[in-house]
């Protein structure tokens, strides 16, 4: 986008020229109004953590323990995010590489293997250069996927991919995603279970035992062994204490965010009010008796040959802020995936975490406030409409473990990780005055700049007015130029100049109907939002992709759009789902009131910004394909065997279901029919003590499976969820496929060659 930026700064564009430029607010600072926002101050050591959150401890206990005076409050983070709340790139994806480093290239990526040179892109991420972990990645040669519990490994051989190997990574836990680097993958997960404190009863030649007495989240970390395509393997495993929110990989190193809370204390509870003093009394005498081990995160990590549990992050790298932020532990650790997974040369702060953003030498993490639930309404409202967000900065250098540099405050609340950006030493930031329960009639957005000062991140610049009384949607900030979406009943699309750092403008204004929730620049002057059509009242009508040519900054146009009544696209919430290369724009599509129209549709998008249709991609099978490589089994055989109660209660074919029996190299699936897998090694689960008899009638091997089919008018395990280009082909993803397509060839059908996702019993 460099190009860009110099065109836009030859513009000259100063002032607003838009008509409404009374709306949007230019503030100048007065530098002796500037407050030195909030720094860490770190610990000595344990005595002194362990001294401090005693003593905050004790001022905010009552009765019913910690919950009933102060909870975090948690602001913008969903499920996923927690995958979910991650991000997109300038202007193409990013790739890893089976190299050294993760590379971005501006038309696809290249990659020098032993089938030649390779064109492929990857995961679709906010930074240059600072890949983000996905459920599916490729390097050109491979594809990897996690889902169903299950990672697996497909081998490109050209359009014509093969299933080599699948490990099973359990479904305890959710929201797998992953990075692939060389013969290494790293998957994340979040869940739960009991404590990881190691105890035991006071025996010290009793094993140590590794559950405690209480539920608390969990973070995995998996290290899976790739250097044998067709036998993947555990490698390593390591669990913490504490939800997983989000990763980064630069080089070969990792940064993940961890929250952590404190173990959940054995709290007095009153039978009535007049015991209250008492159980206040009994719960501050239960602060004081906590060591350590009961406040801060620990892990557990287990390999082949050995295994270790221990504190997540020493007492001397933990950090609190000048101000009181909570009894949660927000740590930042670092991985060489060279090295194998270790125990993660942690960094932590005293605060709940929120919002992840990397640049390729800054790790930032946007936290949470503590407020006193027992704070008057009207106190609370005062405090709600000057909410402030805390952002801890963290240096990233290739060669060494994260570690705090600087702290800063910010009005308002973020919207998620685009809402933060870092250019050339500042970092750039778009919030929503107030918090998640302010009046939208009172709010605006506003974009906020912070320079690194000392220990301090000092704001120095700063434009509001954005979206008067509106919600900010949609947010990308790229070197000198910055976009933003408002809504309400009308979209205001902003453009904004960052060129200067202590005077930010908003240079131009477009009001239309609907609104973008993610915004992807396809190159100098074109930028697509995707989100949703609405109607002059602000009614919802479905999904919309709009090009805004924003070659005149002070004047940006919707140059060409696409919709589709009743429908929407996973890429409006999750960026990692939308991939563009050579101008050829693919994002995941569902229709609720059209069965046909669920898969992925292909967009050229032309230089003058033109939109146009060019393709549809589904996983549907129409019934006139339905087949399958696996023995379907007749029921019949188990009329006047103890096992007839089965054909009517479990296997009945009256709505066309049936059961058929699949081979370990088998494919599997029946046309568009919907079909569950249980391995034939886990029919004691479903059958108990009948299962043998089984087994032997229909002459099934331990390696074999069963699966149960059943017609299905929208198969919704068929949505698409990620797309990716190698060569001529475009790779489309769903929970249960994963299809190749001729993206060269208009008379592709579609349809093949397609690989069923599958779980292939160990």
């Amino acid at each position: 986008m460099k190009r860009f930026f110099r065109a836009f700064l030859s513009l000259g564009l100063l002032t607003l020229a838009c008509s409404d430029a009374s709306e949007v607010s230019q503030v100048e600072l007065d530098p002796t109004d500037i407050q030195l926002v909030n720094r860490l101050i770190p610990f000595d050591d344990c005595e002194d953590v362990l001294g401090h959150l005693k003593e905050e401890a004790m001022e905010r206990v009552g009765p019913y323990g910690l919950d009933n005076t102060g909870f975090p409050i948690w602001i913008g983070l969903q499920e996923g995010v927690v995958r979910s709340e991650i991000a997109v790139m300038d202007s193409a994806p990013a790739v890893t590489m089976a190299a050294e480093e993760s590379v971005a290239y501006d038309s696809g990526s290249a990659s020098s293997g032993s089938s030649g040179e390779i064109n492929f892109t990857g995961t679709n991420v906010q930074e240059l250069g600072v890949d983000e972990p996905d459920i599916i990645k490729t390097d050109g040669e491979r594809i990897l996927v996690v889902n169903r519990g299950m990672l697996s490994y497909f081998a490109v051989n050209g359009g014509n991919g093969s299933l080599t190997s699948q490990v099973s990574v359990g479904d305890d836990f959710y929201g797998y995603e992953l990075f692939i680097h060389d013969n290494k993958a790293f998957l994340f997960a979040n869940g739960g279970g009991y404590s990881i404190l190691p105890f035991n009863d006071g025996d010290e030649e009793e094993e140590t035992d590794l559950r405690g007495g209480f539920y608390q989240p969990q973070t995995r970390i998996i290290e899976i062994d790739l250097s044998d395509p067709f036998n993947l393997q555990i490698a390593s495993e390591m669990t913490i204490s504490g939800s997983y929110l989000s990763a980064r990989l630069v080089g070969s190193t990792i940064r993940m965010a961890v929250n952590s809370a404190p173990n959940q204390l054995e709290w007095v509870y009153p039978s009535n009010p007049g015991s209250e003093e008492r159980a206040t009394r009994f719960n501050k005498e239960l602060i004081e008796e906590t060591t350590i081990e009961d406040w801060v995160p620990f892990f557990h990590l287990s390999s082949n040959d050995s295994t270790e549990t221990g504190q997540l992050v020493p007492c001397e790298k933990l950090h609190k802020p000048n101000a009181f932020s909570g009894f949660d532990v927000l740590s930042v650790l670092s991985f060489d995936i060279n090295s194998g997974l270790t125990s993660g040369d942690g960094v932590a702060v005293l605060a709940s975490g929120q919002t992840v953003y990397s640049s390729l030498d800054r790790f930032f993490i946007a936290t949470t406030k503590w407020v006193d639930a027992d704070m008057s309404e009207d106190d609370f409202e005062i405090w709600t409409e000057s909410y402030k967000t805390d952002v801890h900065g963290f240096s990233i250098s290739l060669d060494s473990p994260a570690e705090y540099v600087a702290s800063g405050s910010v009005d308002g609340t973020l919207l998620n990780q685009f809402s933060m950006d870092e250019h050339d030493g500042y970092l750039r930031i778009v919030t929503t005055t107030g918090s998640p329960w302010s009046e939208q009639n009172r709010s605006e957005s506003q974009l906020i700049v912070l320079e690194e000062q000392g220990r301090s991140l000092v704001q120095v610049g700063q434009v509001g007015g954005l979206g008067k009384g509106e919600s900010l949607y949609s947010v990308r900030l790229l070197d000198d130029v910055g976009f933003a979406v408002t809504f309400r009943q009308i979209d205001p699309f902003y453009v904004i100049d960052l060129s200067d750092p202590v005077n930010p403008e908003v240079v131009g204004e477009l009001k239309i109907p609907g609104f973008s929730t993610y915004l992807h620049p396809v190159d100098d002057n074109i930028v697509l939002g995707i989100g949703q059509n609405a109607d002059d009242q602000g009614r919802v009508l479905g999904l919309k992709v709009s090009s805004f040519d924003v070659s005149d900054p002070s004047n940006p146009l919707e140059t060409s759009t696409w919709v589709l009544d009743n429908a929407n696209s996973v890429a409006e919430y999750d960026h990692r789902a939308f991939q563009i290369r050579d101008r050829l724009a693919v994002l995941p599509v569902q229709n609720w009131s059209n069965s046909e129209q669920v898969g992925a549709v292909l967009l050229d998008v032309a230089n003058d910004g033109e939109l146009q249709e060019v393709g549809f991609v589904s996983h549907e099978i129409g019934d006139v394909e339905k087949i399958t490589d696996c023995e379907v089994l007749d029921t019949e055989i188990l009329v006047g065997t103890d096992l007839e109660f089965l054909t009517e209660e479990q296997w009945s074919e009256d709505y066309g279901v049936h059961i058929q029996l699949c081979e370990s190299s088998d494919t599997g699936g029946y046309g568009s029919d919907y079909c569950d897998v249980i391995p034939v090694e886990q029919l004691d689960d479903y059958l108990g003590s009948i299962a043998d008899d089984l087994i032997e009638i229909i002459g099934a091997g331990p390696t074999d499976r069963l699966e149960q089919c059943w017609p299905s008018d929208v198969r919704w395990d068929l949505q698409i969820q990620r797309s990716l280009f190698i060569n001529d082909s475009l790779w489309t993803m769903s929970v249960s496929r994963l299809q190749s397509n001729n993206v060269s060839d208009s008379n592709d059908p579609g349809q093949l060659p397609v690989i069923s996702i599958i779980p292939i019993p160990n």
